[in-house]
């Protein structure tokens, strides 16, 4: 049954309903429907569900109808042929009886605060609905019902229920997806799911012949968690193919279908609905409880692993922030300040080392801990990437592939080569010289203001504001930058969502790398000038931090807010939401995805990564000079983690889950990262004098020479303790050569 939302009695736009042609039975209970107009055609895009009100009203699509209007109907010979008049006539009955109530309800209302959690709390959770498909206002019904046949059609076998609604908030219409159990069976076993077996509780790729063994099978509706249900239907819409759409040119046959029908703006949302008792659950346990460990294991079962590998990653690399923080703030606190020139050199050096110490222990223990959280939630031995189903985005010519056998989508690579060479990368190299040229000329103006604010006395804080101006260009670069890469990578074309992403890192990181680090590498190795490297080290750390929770947090929450209140006023005529809890049959409701639909949609961690990439590389490459580095780096992440995790549990989306084994290339990017801050470390070493105060007789030769030594052995004490520490523990080696063992018995006693 569809899911109803009763609202306020107000009246219908029928001249909408003739205009569309749509066919809207009235029905009661005891009574027969009936039909607004015959002759119009029905494409079954409405259902009204019929039950009994306390307020005696009809619900229609979130909007009631009086039960007096049945009888008006049944009395009134309605002109066939003209549904405009009889529309106006039950609108003038509807406005007579109601039109004094709406004014006295409404107006008073109108002046309240906004307080639209209230607004989430009425929201109604829908029955058998996974996954919400929105179209947009101008999608005709002829198109809808022909979505609606792929995906309802039963030839591929991948059939999904369809439940089809009505948002009156965004006036448009929208499918509720769910599948039959079969059906998830089905898919699970395409793409490989592993689920537990009965006995000794490991984990196995769900096979349909053998569904027998495997732990809670009899449970039709708790087998699959709603997190994977919604996978799993995500997958089916995937494999669906444009055919017989020869009215929309737009569409290419044979391309993805949701994909299509995105890009040419037909459906708008595609998204899984919330679990309101879990996410209540993260709400207190994850986001408010600030001081307490991460759910992880609840967010991957709820969010999917690559959201929790997110986490857990910014988590183990905040407790790690803990050493450095204490040491170098007590140094800095200690007797940083009032050591002398031969004692500061040295303690200089000591930092320097302990950088490197520390940067390389982190990335050893941060791969351990990875590879333990991948075998704990099975992902740890991925399938090869031929055998992944290709992103959702991606094009290509049909053909059948000569691995599976199977219908699949070809893009050649001479073609993404091409592209690269003779068109991404000259684009890149153009906005790289348009930042470093932007950067030296923000650095010149730097210049010319601190004289100018030395020459007129001005108060020496005013400094300040041109390494803030510094700050917001970098800023306002990485987000025109990110468009252009973005945009770049797309017509790359990558088949499957880790080649997509990783391209984008290697392009995103080069930029932010430069953007980001130039004007300390300026500053630090051209003008040589360790104070001003500092206070523009600090300016930069607590700059863009700053920008950046208030554009990912707190200005996506207040957007929010506001599109939140604008569904009350259009709907209830006022601001603030009735209080008191939801009932399906109260006056104040609104459906849950009708709500969803007017939140942000959740883009990947990317960003995420991206930002505290460019943190570690702050603290890595130069809290030798800026000792406190770590410390705000320590203090920003604890912020950060619970404001990711609000974002997650109050703005945005519920996005799909994806099974990743490791954080992919941003991996690589900090090892590479690990190898810069080595030579940075030493170069500072040398060039900001810490040599010359230790050893005053030194040649610039000899210093040179000792410099080269020094990097030398910084970089065999990484390589070593790299090797000591095994990326990989033991006993899950141990673990899967064990399961590695259970397979091939299997498989031996199979063909025996």
């Amino acid at each position: 049954m569809s899911n109803v939302n009763k609202m306020p009695k107000t009246t219908i736009n029928l001249h909408d309903i003739s205009k569309k042609n749509s066919k809207i039975p009235f029905t009661n209970h005891g009574c027969k429907s009936n039909k607004i107009d015959d002759k119009l055609k029905s494409l079954e895009l409405s259902t009204i569900q019929s039950e009994e009100d306390p307020n005696d009203s009809l619900i229609c699509s979130n909007i009631s109808v009086p039960s007096t209007a049945t009888k008006l109907i049944e009395k009134s010979s309605l002109d066939k042929s003209n549904p405009a008049e009889s529309s106006s006539l039950i609108l003038d009955t509807f406005s007579q009886s109601s039109a004094s109530k709406l004014i006295r309800r409404k107006i008073p209302r109108a002046g309240h605060l906004m307080t639209p959690r209230h607004l989430w709390i009425q929201s109604i959770p829908p029955k058998a609905c996974d996954v919400v498909l929105t179209f947009t206002k101008t999608t005709d019904y002829k198109t809808i019902e022909w979505v609606k046949s792929l995906i309802v059609d039963e030839s591929n076998g991948f059939s999904l229920s369809v439940n089809v609604q009505y948002h009156s908030s965004t006036d448009s219409y929208c499918f509720y997806l769910t599948a039959s159990f079969h059906v998830l069976m089905k898919a699970a076993q395409d793409v490989h799911l592993p689920k537990k077996i009965i006995g000794c509780g490991g984990l196995r790729e769900f096979i349909l012949s053998e569904m027998n063994i495997f732990e809670g099978i009899e449970d039709h509706s708790n087998f699959f968690t709603m997190q994977e249900r919604q996978t799993l239907i995500l997958y089916i819409l995937n494999t669906l193919r444009v055919q017989n759409c020869d009215w929309i040119t737009e569409l290419v046959e044979s391309q993805p279908l949701i994909s299509e029908c995105m890009s040419n703006g037909i459906i708008e949302h595609l998204f899984p609905v919330h679990e309101n008792k879990t996410l209540k659950w993260l709400r207190i346990i994850w986001v408010k409880s600030f001081f307490s460990l991460q759910p992880l294991d609840k967010v991957c079962d709820y969010f999917g692993v690559k959201i929790a590998m997110y986490f857990a990653w910014i988590g183990h690399y905040t407790g790690s922030l803990i050493y450095p923080a204490i040491a170098y703030s007590t140094f800095w606190f200690g007797f940083g300040r009032q050591l002398d020139q031969w004692t500061e050199g040295v303690w200089f050096v000591v930092l320097a080392f302990m950088n490197v110490i520390w940067l390389t222990v982190y990335l050893e223990t941060w791969k351990r801990y990875c590879a333990e959280l991948a075998y704990r939630w099975a992902t740890l031995d991925q399938r090869h990437q031929f055998l992944l189903q290709p992103r959702l985005e991606f094009k290509g010519h049909p053909r059948i592939s000569p691995i599976t056998g199977k219908a699949e989508l070809w893009y050649p690579n001479w073609k993404r080569r091409l592209f690269s060479y003779f068109v991404s990368a000259p684009i890149i190299g153009l906005c790289l010289a348009v930042v470093f040229a932007l950067t030296i000329l923000q650095i010149k103006f730097q210049d010319w203001w601190d004289l100018y604010i030395e020459t007129n006395e001005y108060p020496t804080y005013l400094s300040y504001i041109s390494k803030i101006m510094l700050a917001l260009i970098i800023a306002v670069l990485d987000d025109i930058y990110n468009i252009i890469a973005v945009w770049l990578n797309d017509c790359e074309n990558y088949r499957l969502d880790t080649e997509y992403e990783n391209q984008l890192i290697i392009k995103v990181t080069l930029f932010q790398f430069v953007n980001s680090f130039l004007s300390l590498f300026y500053i630090a190795f051209y003008l040589q000038d360790q104070e001003r490297l500092r206070t523009q080290l600090a300016v930069l750390l607590i700059t863009r931090q700053l920008i950046r929770n208030i554009k990912e947090s707190a200005l996506p929450y207040v957007l929010e807010q506001i599109r939140f209140a604008k569904i009350s006023f259009d709907l209830f005529g006022a601001l603030t939401p009735s209080d008191g809890p939801a009932k399906p049959n109260g006056e104040r409701v609104v459906s849950q995805p009708e709500l969803e639909c007017s939140m942000f949609k959740f883009d990947g961690t990317f960003s995420e990564h991206l930002e505290i990439f460019i943190q570690f590389g702050y603290v890595v490459m130069f809290s030798s000079a800026f000792p406190l580095a770590a410390l705000c780096a320590f203090l920003n992440n604890l912020i950060e983690i619970r404001s990711d995790a609000f974002k997650m549990c109050y703005v945005y989306q519920r996005p799909f889950g994806q099974r990743i084994k490791d954080i992919g290339m941003w991996q690589n990017i900090m090892e590479v990262m690990g190898f810069i801050a080595v030579l940075v470390n030493c170069a500072l070493i040398g060039l900001s004098g810490q040599v010359h105060r230790l050893l005053p007789d030194m040649t610039a030769i000899q210093t040179v020479l000792l410099i080269v030594a020094l990097e030398h052995i910084m970089l065999a004490f990484r390589c070593a303790l790299s090797c000591l520490i095994p990326d990989v523990p033991q006993w899950i080696a141990t673990e899967m050569a064990k399961t590695e063992y259970i397979r091939r018995e299997a498989a031996s006693s199979k063909s025996q």
